[in-house]
């Protein structure tokens, strides 16, 4: 699991190449405040980064106001922090793609949440590590939406709900003197370990929009970029904004199907569902996005990485079928049992087959671009919360999570990431 010590270092934020020698320790004075690349608001706040000259007996460097500095590092080019296990050992890089609105933002927070608990090291053997503050501040977002959405003791009928994460809350502008003004990304970081082995991590949160119609232009955009430098890529599909998929499910459960997609178990129908189609445009469907995302890599990534080989994507794909809980009784008896299971190969190879079969009988243009694309794919279906949302009372729109009756229980949510890490 755990990468060798690498010759030469891949900022996370703005993909810059360079050595180890090169990185820049950020100064520990309460003076050494305003750092000209990434202070640009004039605020006093960042700390400055420098290469330093002198040194302790440990190896620590010593700002120009003699004081110790933590083992806190900086990119050379673009000035952002990097964990010190991004420099000793190559991270693995996760992106993350989904059209709008098929769960993204509750797959993280679900997904952080089940790391917070620990449970991997109880299943699994792995433990995580948010001890360091720079980690807490780079998933201070996804930790806020697990505050919200997984409150132990909530009043009853307690609503909440999570807003999309935006594009803004996930970059940060540079000011260079000599390259301008540009974006970086700011990911979200974990640091793995399996008894004496480390392996860093990166989970980069990408807009499905990003790649389809004009903004294919900003293809340059450092953000969208990363997709070309990932081990690992997820993409979320959500069969509820497909109307094929919805049709099927909502014959199962007779209940009306609202624009989102979603059921609300308040308002049976009967077995004729009544249902309020979206005006969702054809750029905006699951296999319109998936075909952009995959054109974007065939054109932008670098014929010496040998991402594209035979016209096909050598890292691994996971497609991430979200909102289970709502179209799972259209899977056969025996995945519906596997779901209850704890997760091992021959189970997660086995639902992989039926979901992918399920999905091939309703949006066969999206299995099929998969497939012509992808060498090594899987799809898992997940919950992010094991139940289906309600219409909000408070007079908003959209829906919310009555946390007051019974705690969520999301299904499968890491699994994606454990055959991820299978496929290194």
């Amino acid at each position: 699991m755990s990468m060798p010590r690498q010759s030469f270092v891949k900022c996370p934020c703005c993909s810059e190449q360079f050595m180890p020698s090169q990185v820049l320790w950020i100064a520990s004075h309460h003076e050494l405040k305003d750092d000209h690349l990434i202070d640009e608001q004039g605020d006093k706040t960042e700390q400055k980064r420098f290469l330093p000259e002198r040194f302790t007996w440990d190896c620590r460097a010593i700002d120009e106001l003699g004081e110790v500095c933590k083992r806190n590092f900086a990119c050379p080019y673009c000035h952002m922090e990097i964990p010190e296990d991004y420099i000793r050992r190559e991270p693995m890089f996760v992106s993350i793609v989904g059209t709008r609105g098929s769960g993204k933002t509750f797959f993280l927070t679900a997904l952080h949440h089940r790391l917070q608990q620990n449970r991997f090291q109880e299943d699994y053997g792995l433990d995580w590590s948010f001890d360091a503050a720079l980690y807490a501040k780079q998933n201070k977002i996804l930790a806020e939406n697990v505050g919200r959405l997984f409150r132990p003791h909530a009043p009853q009928h307690t609503v909440a709900s999570l807003g999309a994460t935006l594009q803004g809350d996930l970059e940060k502008t540079v000011t260079d003197p000599v390259r301008g003004r540009y974006s970086v990304a700011l990911p979200f970081t974990y640091i793995l370990r399996k008894g004496e082995e480390r392996q860093a991590l990166c989970f980069y949160d990408h807009a499905g929009g990003s790649f389809v119609g004009d903004n294919i232009d900003e293809a340059r955009h450092v953000f969208t970029h990363h997709i070309l430098n990932s081990d690992i890529l997820f993409f979320l599909y959500d069969p509820t904004q497909n109307e094929n998929c919805l049709m099927d499910y909502a014959a199962r459960e007779g209940r009306q199907i609202y624009r989102d997609g979603q059921l609300d178990v308040d308002e049976l129908v009967g077995m004729e569902s009544g249902i309020v189609h979206s005006d969702r445009k054809i750029e905006e469907s699951s296999h319109h996005v998936f075909g952009a995302v995959a054109n974007f890599i065939k054109q932008y990534s670098d014929p010496k990485n040998e991402l594209i080989k035979k016209d096909q994507y050598t890292k691994y794909i996971c497609i991430v079928v979200t909102k289970c809980d709502a179209w799972q009784k259209c899977l056969s008896e025996k995945t519906q049992l596997h779901l209850q299971e704890q997760p091992h190969p021959n189970i997660i190879s086995d639902v992989s087959s039926d979901v992918e079969h399920w999905l091939k009988k309703h949006d066969p243009a999206f299995t099929t671009a998969v497939q012509n694309f992808a060498k090594h794919y899987t799809y898992i279906p997940v919950s992010a919360t094991g139940r289906q949302p309600k219409r909000n009372n408070d007079g908003t729109d959209g829906y919310g999570y009555d946390i007051g009756i019974s705690p969520l229980n999301p299904c499968w949510v890491d699994v994606p990431f454990l055959c991820a890490m299978n496929q290194q």
